[in-house]
């Protein structure tokens, strides 16, 4: 990964420090089912395609990329809809606004932003004769991103939940959390990100 890359997510991220929260809305495909669509989870939530948030400085759109390889949560201050392929069959959106979670978070100023970086070890990947096709490389990537309010923290996850109850981190979906907890059965270890004792 490049400074400038680097750099350039870390001036995102920290910039939104101060910005007040107006309206959050979520995204997914079209739901075609006749059931609603599951998302509230109770101390998290899956809003799959991206969380849009109207902020006093304008749309900030969280949503997963593959910026960092293979995938990682970004913050664009832009409407989210300049991110999906919009047509008349979705992606659709869902306010959430009202949502208790969220309602104790309106008005609120985002206070600070952290971002948890997952390191992933590959490679050597080799041939089928055992011969080194590329040497093995080290990756950083923001699997997780930690918004405080004076109501507490919310964060914002790239990750997948399975069928199983597990999750898939990092994945190419997002997932928001708001309690300590959740982050732990999720996998994140405990310290100051997850606001919890290190053992």
């Amino acid at each position: 990964m490049s400074v400038s890359v680097r750099g350039e997510f870390d001036r995102k991220t920290t910039g939104l420090v101060g910005v007040r929260i107006d309206l959050v809305d979520y995204w997914d495909i079209h739901n075609f089912s006749d059931e609603p669509r599951e998302w509230d989870y109770g101390d998290w939530h899956h809003a799959a395609m991206g969380v849009e948030l109207k902020t006093s400085a304008g749309p900030v759109s969280v949503i997963w990329t593959d910026t960092f390889y293979p995938y990682g949560v970004e913050v664009f201050s832009e409407p989210i809809t300049k991110f999906l392929a919009m047509s008349d069959d979705g992606p659709e959106r869902w306010t959430v606004t009202d949502h208790p979670e969220w309602r104790s978070r309106m008005g609120q100023q985002v206070l600070a932003v952290d971002t948890h970086w997952e390191r992933l070890e590959l490679g050597p990947a080799r041939y089928s004769n055992g011969r080194i096709a590329e040497a093995a490389r080290t990756l950083e990537l923001p699997a997780a991103l930690r918004f405080d309010f004076a109501a507490g923290p919310v964060w914002f996850v790239a990750g997948i939940p399975t069928e199983a109850g597990g999750v898939f981190i990092p994945g190419d979906e997002i997932m928001v959390v708001f309690t300590s907890e959740a982050m732990l059965r999720l996998g994140f270890p405990a310290g100051s990100f997850t606001g919890t004792p290190t053992p």
